[in-house]
């Protein structure tokens, strides 16, 4: 089989490149958007929940208004439940900051309060940069209204784009406030700007409410019985955390499934061509199949040969569509997002 493919099918290749070169380009597209599609939704379904958990944290419930915000007096009555442990605030809220040259980079601002969240959301704890002149003040800039901390995506865009990293021109409404950095924080994902809840109210013209509440239990409380006996009302729902990653899964599965489907039909288009192809040649040629036959090579064998032809060509294509379906797939989620501009992941995603 392998001299008739290096002297049979090379010919017919030496006479015909184009024609081989369209089959495998054909089977290379079609295997690289399959690929490159398959990769873009499972990256940005990884990544969505690596952000979701590092701004969540573990807490063991999270409330949550149904529509709206939620009223902050709902913390000081959950916080004094003898089941729960632990009661953390966070006031979460999409803006931008001003770039040199009138851009803007879009940002989460997240309100937290620094005494709780570091047994809760260690990744959002503040962390102040280090300055000769530390002090009691420094020590206290966590709590400072107009203070702000930079996790590593915020950081890195903001040096990207030569924006001045010690303060920020922040939007809030129509108005533009001036915050300073004062430190860092280690969670991953979409840029955040960490800083104390209350000042996050005052920030966002949001002073009362929250955009959820994080609960520790009581070692051997059961989450039913402390949401029973909180009996919170209609408009506050209770869900535990791994429950926002499913959220967002079960919001994109159809948009996944429609690329996922696009995807298959470019495959199968370009299994069609091929198979066009082939069979083009194998009708061009069947003189010298003929003239094989009565060399002695049965009906099975030359059908084999065929089929081998196929096979080489197909590993050929699909090799090359894993490497461009890489390459398409990592140029989508650097340009685009997980969503390819959907909407619905908010984190920015530039990895495979």
């Amino acid at each position: 089989m392998r001299a008739l493919l290096t002297t049979f099918s090379l010919q017919e290749l030496r006479h015909h490149p184009w024609r081989t070169a369209s089959a495998v380009v054909a089977v290379m597209l079609g295997v690289a958007l399959a690929f490159a599609v398959q990769l873009i939704n499972a990256s940005a379904l990884a990544e969505f929940s690596s952000a979701v958990s590092a701004v969540n944290g573990q807490p063991d419930l999270e409330l949550r208004a149904r529509q709206g915000a939620l009223d902050d007096a709902l913390l000081e009555r959950v916080a004094a439940h003898p089941d729960v442990a632990l009661a953390s605030p966070v006031l979460e809220w999409p803006t931008a900051v001003l770039l040199p040259g009138d851009r803007k980079l879009p940002v989460k601002i997240v309100g937290v309060d620094a005494l709780v969240v570091a047994r809760i959301s260690p990744a959002l704890m503040p962390v102040l940069a280090r300055q000769d002149d530390g002090g009691a003040a420094r020590r206290l800039d966590i709590f400072a209204p107009d203070a702000v901390f930079l996790n590593p995506a915020a950081r890195e865009a903001l040096a990207r784009d030569g924006a001045a990293l010690h303060r920020l021109q922040v939007q809030t409404g129509l108005r533009l406030q001036t915050l300073r950095v004062a430190g860092t924080v280690n969670a991953p994902g979409a840029a955040l700007l960490v800083m104390d809840v209350a000042a996050a109210q005052h920030l966002t013209d949001r002073v009362g409410t929250l955009s959820r509440i994080d609960l520790r239990l009581a070692p051997g409380a059961r989450p039913d019985a402390v949401l029973a006996a909180l009996d919170l009302p209609p408009s506050v729902i209770a869900q535990r955390p791994e429950q926002a990653g499913e959220r967002a899964s079960n919001l994109s599965r159809a948009y996944r499934v429609n690329l996922t489907v696009l995807a298959l039909v470019a495959l199968f288009t370009g299994a069609f061509l091929v198979f066009s192809m082939l069979s083009l040649s194998v009708a061009r040629r069947q003189q010298q199949f003929a003239l094989l036959g009565v060399l002695g090579l049965s009906a099975p064998e030359r059908l084999r040969l065929v089929l081998a032809e196929s096979a080489l060509l197909g590993l050929i294509g699909s090799a090359l569509g894993i490497a461009l379906g890489t390459a398409l797939a990592a140029l989508a989620l650097r340009v685009l997002g997980g969503d390819l501009g959907g909407g619905y992941f908010s984190v920015p995603l530039c990895k495979i």
